[in-house]
């Protein structure tokens, strides 16, 4: 809500500008409405005002004056002056006082309103622009205009939530160290990147927590079909200033609770909690030893089945298996001289399936495949580079369908741990990115040769089932809705 001050010595048109303003111009509230330019210019000293609308003529100061006063005491504001004169003096003494609309009697309801939104798409870009640099600096205590700060964010409090898209990345570091604000960001929040492109810091715009929860499940929606996602968020609104304080525990708990294959969006919990960490008895390992020293590979096969299961059943979260499985694999380069031999690679493209994997079952099959299983017939039949190359293909080819990872999984034999890697490994990207830029990249293409294809027939020749995800996607990925972006090649 941006902030309003009115100030007109005649009732009537004070009031009818207040009325204009309740009922037809939600982003705005008037918190004042005074008869004088000298009570207008008391409320400048006192308050931070976004717009100030002020007739040009009134008893003692003018609408000029009060101009040129409110420009020097708060330099960011709007101004609209409202004047029953059209002489060219007065509207050269309100360009000189820098304001916004000059604007004569009679004003309609039409106009007015075409004003607000004027205004409104002003302080909507000042917004986001001053955003740029001052979000990121709260979250990550970095220097930063605290004045600016107060005059934006101290009105009230704020809802965070940070989320975790799939699993973690346990080789990211732990803390927040750099942030920007993803540009554009939707209505109701402000969004930060998190530590890579798989997480966001949201900053929700909302008053209540009815609404904030409501459209961060519309947020979360966007994860489509991904079988892990996790999202802390503060119940209670806050000021600004402990969004810093907000990242650091969201960051810890999404490291206590996260769970492969899982959806949780967990409420945020002031102070420390101490974790004790899960390990495999040192009994259980020495006959895992035995089982690979002896070459009974279906025992080891068996042995990762259960624990996958019983991690499964007891939702143990993604850092303790992690550490779970470095147990196994450690303990194995003591039995294995082969694994022993390259642990160190072994290590990382275990890390990689972990951050992947859509079950623990599907983790360790992995880790099974990757130990022993390096010279099955599916690689030498394709190289890994291939079987990318496939998948990329496929997808170039079929993005119009229905298609979700398992459906190019059952297409080219391998399991979505592996295809996760490939598309990371070649193409430094994920599954959903790809398909996404390959659908929007043909809408474009669309948008452009036939530009009078109704939006839900582009939608649906691109892979979406409506308009309405496909133009949240769309803006998303250009920046501009649909029609905006027509509209710009139009001209």
């Amino acid at each position: 809500m941006y902030r309003v001050l009115i100030a007109d010595d005649e009732m009537p048109a004070l009031r009818f500008t207040r009325n204009i303003i309740q009922q037809f111009s939600s982003q705005f509230q008037v918190v004042d409405a005074v008869i004088s330019g000298e009570a207008a210019l008391k409320v400048l000293e006192s308050q931070a005002i976004d717009l100030l609308i002020t007739d040009i003529s009134m008893h003692g100061m003018s609408g000029i004056e009060l101009a040129k006063h409110a420009k020097k005491l708060q330099p960011d504001i709007h101004i609209v002056i409202i004047s029953g004169y059209g002489e060219f003096e007065y509207a050269q003494g309100a360009i000189q006082a820098g304001v916004d609309e000059y604007v004569l009697k009679p004003v309609s309801i039409s106009k007015m309103t075409s004003i607000l939104q004027t205004i409104q798409g002003k302080l909507d870009s000042e917004q986001q622009e001053q955003a740029a640099a001052i979000l990121p600096a709260i979250a990550c205590r970095q220097p930063y205009d605290e004045a600016a700060a107060v005059k934006l964010y101290a009105r009230r409090g704020w809802f965070f939530a940070y989320v975790l898209w799939g699993n973690l990345n346990m080789r990211l570091p732990k803390k927040l160290g750099a942030t920007r604000l993803v540009s554009p960001s939707q209505d109701n929040f402000f969004i930060l990147s998190g530590r890579d492109d798989e997480e966001h810091i949201l900053i929700s715009k909302d008053e209540t927590l009815e609404n904030f929860l409501m459209n961060l499940s519309v947020f979360m929606a966007q994860a489509g079909t991904r079988p892990t996602w996790t999202v802390v968020y503060n119940p209670t609104p806050q000021p600004m200033k402990t969004l810093a304080g907000f990242v650091d525990k969201a960051l810890e708990m999404v490291y206590q609770k996260t769970v492969i294959g899982k959806h949780q969006i967990l409420k945020y919990s002031a102070g420390s909690v101490r974790e004790e960490r899960l390990t495999l008895s040192a009994a259980s390992l020495r006959q895992l030893a035995y089982f690979v020293s002896t070459g009974k590979k279906h025992l080891v096969k068996d042995f990762f089945i259960s624990h996958a299961v019983q991690w499964e059943n007891g939702q143990i979260s993604q850092r303790q298996v992690w550490h779970m499985v470095h147990q196994i694999l450690y303990q194995l380069a003591t039995a294995h001289q082969p694994i022993n031999n390259r642990l160190t690679d072994i290590l990382q493209d275990t890390d990689e399936m972990i951050h992947c994997a859509a079950s623990y079952g599907d983790l360790m099959a992995g880790v099974y495949s990757l130990l022993f299983d390096s010279d099955n017939a599916l690689d030498r039949r394709m190289t890994a580079q291939e079987l990318y190359n496939c998948a990329v293909e496929y997808i170039q080819a079929n993005y119009a369908q229905p298609l979700s990872m398992q459906s190019i999984c059952d297409e080219l034999g391998i399991s979505q741990t592996y295809l996760s890697r490939l598309f990371r490994k070649y193409g430094n990207t994920t599954f959903n990115t790809f398909l996404t830029r390959c659908r929007m990249d043909a809408a474009i293409q669309i948008l452009q040769e036939k530009p009078n294809m109704l939006l839900r027939e582009v939608a649906a020749c691109v892979g979406y089932e409506g308009s309405s995800y496909f133009s949240k996607v769309f803006h998303q990925y250009t920046g501009k809705t649909p029609s905006q972006y027509f509209s710009d090649v139009q001209e």
